[in-house]
């Protein structure tokens, strides 16, 4: 065999060996690729609220982003397995960050009392009447010795914006068992956790406004 024959020979011979290098990436790539679990995202639903008569007042209601820890910055659920061991779910995330939804969540639950004229999403380049400020403090399922529970801890400051004074401050710790199975029973039940904190909360802070505007004179 001459030298020319030998060179393609090799030719040939190094091309089917990559050939074959590429076709095995290919079929793993696909494997892995097939794989991977489907991603679910979950959002909390704002209850009905009765249809207010009339606005209570002339305020405006400016709603901060909240604060919550690092872990509550990101989209994936929490749970804990323990009392020191948390975990997140890769697969099962809510649809923003619950820093994000508890913000717009709290701003459309005082929007439909009707106690402010306007109610809207801070930084504006509006003055409103006051300042909504917002803290979690827990946002999570919760693996017990008594069964899996979720756990929720949402704390609130109102600050009346013409003295920059602090006017009202709540805090509310809700906990109870899932409501139906696996993440979305996890989703259901803090859906109704955040609701009853609201509950036990908005009214103190209603009648605090209430009491500012029948002060003011308006």
């Amino acid at each position: 065999m001459n030298v020319e024959s030998s060179l393609n020979a090799w030719k040939r011979s190094s091309q089917g060996r990559i050939g074959a290098i590429l076709a095995l990436l290919v079929a793993l790539f696909a494997t892995s690729c097939g794989s991977v679990p489907k991603t679910s995202y979950y959002a909390l639903q704002v209850p009905a609220a009765p249809s207010p008569a009339d606005v209570r007042t002339t305020f405006s209601l400016g709603v901060e982003h909240f604060r919550a820890p690092l872990m509550l910055r990101d989209n994936r659920i929490v749970y804990y397995a323990s009392p020191t061991q948390m975990n997140f779910y890769q697969y099962q995330r809510w649809g923003s960050d619950p820093a994000t939804m508890l913000s717009e969540y709290t701003a459309q639950w005082l929007s439909s009392t009707g106690v402010f004229a306007q109610v809207r999403m801070l930084p504006l380049s509006d003055p409103v009447d006051y300042a909504l400020g917002g803290r979690i403090l827990s946002f999570e399922e919760v693996d017990a010795d008594g069964g899996a529970k979720v756990r929720l801890g949402l704390a609130l400051t109102l600050v009346r914006k013409s003295d920059h004074k602090l006017v009202w401050s709540g805090e509310q710790r809700e906990e109870s068992p899932l409501q139906g199975h696996g993440v979305e029973g996890v989703a259901t039940a803090l859906n109704t956790s955040c609701a009853q904190a609201l509950r036990e909360m908005i009214p103190g802070l209603i009648a605090q406004v209430e009491q500012d505007y029948k002060s003011s004179g308006k």
